[in-house]
This record gives structure tokens, C-alpha cells and sequence, in this order.
């Protein structure tokens, strides 16, 4: 059942549209399928932009790499959400939370620097 009409995913007047939309799924009137695509973007170009200049170590791969990492794991959720994959929207939360606690330990280490 679709949370916000109440009508059912296929069928109908409106149903078979809506599988075929991948722009649908939204929250606070932006896709989700275009949130993905733009977390995506940040992630590659935060892959080829060098924040742990002067860092050794582990230091310097939690600075290096967590941006992009958390960034694939935000993006991965909101794919999922944009329900264009398949996959449970269940499988949604984790992805986003990793992503989120990921950010937090680059911030921690960002500030503790």
C-alpha cells in the first residue's frame, strides 16, 4: 500500500504510472532517486579531493576516506528509498544510519585534530 494515498502500488488508474516513475518517491517534494544521484556526486568528488594533507595513520584514513564513505552509504539509503531497486525499504535505515554514524566519527576526529 502506497503511505501517502493509500492506494496500492500497480494497478489502477494511477498504478502502473507510478512503477514506471523512478522520480515518485519523495520527501519534502525532492526524488529520492535525485538525492541518490547527488550524494553519489559528492562521494566521487570527495574521493579525488585530498582533506588529510600532513596526517599519518589512521588519522589520515578517517580523513581521507569517511566523507566518501559516508556519502555512498547515504546515497545507497536514499536509492533504496526511491524503491527503483528492489530492495526492501526496510533496508533503508541501516544504510542511512551507518552513513550517519560514519560522518560522526569523521567529525569527532575532524574537531579532535
Amino acid at each position: 500500500m502506497d503511505e501517502e494515498k493509500g492506494a496500492p502500488h500497480s494497478g489502477g488508474a494511477d498504478g502502473g504510472a507510478r512503477m514506471k516513475d523512478p522520480f515518485v518517491e519523495r520527501i519534502y517534494g525532492v526524488p529520492w532517486l535525485l538525492l541518490a544521484l547527488v550524494a553519489a556526486a559528492i562521494a566521487v568528488s570527495y574521493a579525488f579531493v585530498p582533506l588529510a594533507a600532513g596526517e599519518t595513520g589512521v588519522r589520515w584514513f578517517v580523513l581521507r576516506w569517511f566523507h566518501t564513505i559516508a556519502w555512498i552509504f547515504l546515497g545507497l539509503s536514499a536509492l533504496v528509498r526511491s524503491k527503483v531497486t528492489g530492495i526492501p525499504v526496510e533496508g533503508a535505515a541501516p544504510l542511512g544510519a551507518t552513513g550517519g554514524l560514519i560522518y560522526v566519527v569523521l567529525m569527532l576526529m575532524t574537531v579532535a585534530g
